[in-house]
């Protein structure tokens, strides 16, 4: 039975062990429901480093902006996440953007239509939670859609 919940997937993604386990998980609702998933990596730029700062990456390469090199690594990592899920059956599209992650999250899940968040959470507790915040935290207390949250098995 297909179900209108799975059918439009975000997954937020942000290289961790988490965030892999939580993609396997929309890929096998995905598969159940005839769904896809929205791959997204919010790039968090350290304030003093601006996304206009240049980086030479090797003796020899051109500058590029940091803003572009980010955004560039993290769109080959998601779209080998996509080449994979694609060989399983699974659509995936593959979109990075800059910014704060909770709000750039929510935000993507109300411009392309998510019907649901699936995304990892670290687990942190007490002082590195505090110190650290919680993305996953903030988009389920803002969320407009349902967030399945996933604790990836240590």
């Amino acid at each position: 039975m297909k179900h209108e919940l799975w059918r439009n997937i975000l997954v937020p993604h942000d290289f961790s062990s988490s965030a892999n386990h939580a993609s396997a998980i929309a890929r096998d609702q995905a598969k159940l429901h005839g769904g896809k998933l929205l791959l997204l990596h919010v790039c968090d730029l350290p304030l003093d480093l601006g996304p206009d700062t240049t980086v030479i990456l090797a003796a020899g390469s051109e500058p590029i902006t940091m803003r572009h090199h980010v955004m560039a690594t993290a769109e080959a990592h998601l779209r080998d996440l996509a080449e994979r899920l694609g060989k399983d059956g699974v659509a995936a599209e593959v979109v990075v953007r800059v910014g704060k992650p909770a709000d750039e999250i929510l935000q993507f899940a109300t411009e392309r239509g998510a019907d649901t968040i699936v995304m990892g959470t670290h687990g942190r507790t007490g002082l590195r939670h505090l110190l650290a915040g919680s993305v996953t935290e903030r988009v389920v207390r803002m969320s407009p859609v349902p967030v399945l949250t996933v604790r990836h098995p240590d």
